[in-house]
């Protein structure tokens, strides 16, 4: 583990990329400590060490400040971008955000030693041509790390019971979906879910760290 620490700017600093941007829920009072949690989940699967780390899925810039003070190259990556994110970046970064899609091939190979992916794979409906895109730019012995949250009439409650209506129309891919095209391009290293411990297909949110042999 990095010790790397989820730095959240404070409220009114972040902007929303689009209307569906979940940011006002990382500062609810009743589910902003969920929002914060699967992030350091994640966070805490990132290994020592690297240089340039690539984010896919910046939205409106909540883990800008605490990547770019980890990693000296930082890339982020979304369909549409966010105003004010370069002023999220830590000073000494050297940081570039691009409007870019993992499925086609904007991005150049074998180059990130860290990728971080956290609630994008589930509206993806092509699992394995994301898993592949994931793939194709991960250095050789770099590490993925991905979240993604139950799919499930479940989940589709709860998103509504917080405000949140028509998530289905949003989350396309199951969990067990993506895990098995990330394991058809990549190896495996841990695991983490919330609630602790939860199989596949009962945890709300969990994280999956992979590499790339070289």
């Amino acid at each position: 583990m990095t010790g790397v620490r989820l730095e959240l700017p404070p409220k009114g600093v972040l902007k929303p990329n689009d209307a569906h941007d979940p940011l006002p829920y990382y500062y609810n009072p009743w589910v902003g400590w969920l929002y914060r949690h699967r992030l350091q989940m994640g966070l805490d699967m990132l290994p020592a060490g690297g240089t340039r780390v690539l984010e896919v899925g910046v939205g409106s810039g909540v883990l800008v400040p605490t990547l770019t003070r980890r990693y000296p190259e930082y890339t982020g990556i979304d369909l549409t971008l966010a105003p004010g994110l370069d002023a999220l970046v830590a000073p000494g970064c050297n940081a570039e955000f691009l409007r870019a899609d993992l499925l086609t091939e904007d991005l150049p190979a074998n180059r990130y030693d860290a990728i971080v992916c956290f609630s994008v794979l589930a509206h993806i409906a092509d699992s394995a041509g994301a898993a592949r895109g994931l793939a194709r730019v991960l250095a050789p012995g770099g590490t993925l790390v991905t979240g993604y949250p139950m799919v499930s009439p479940l989940m589709t409650r709860a998103f509504s019971l917080i405000g949140f209506q028509g998530i289905d129309d949003h989350h396309v891919s199951p969990p067990a979906k993506i895990a098995a095209a990330l394991a058809g391009e990549l190896a495996p290293l841990r695991r983490a879910a919330f609630p602790p411990a939860a199989p596949v297909v009962a945890a709300l949110y969990q994280c999956t760290a992979w590499t790339k042999r070289a």
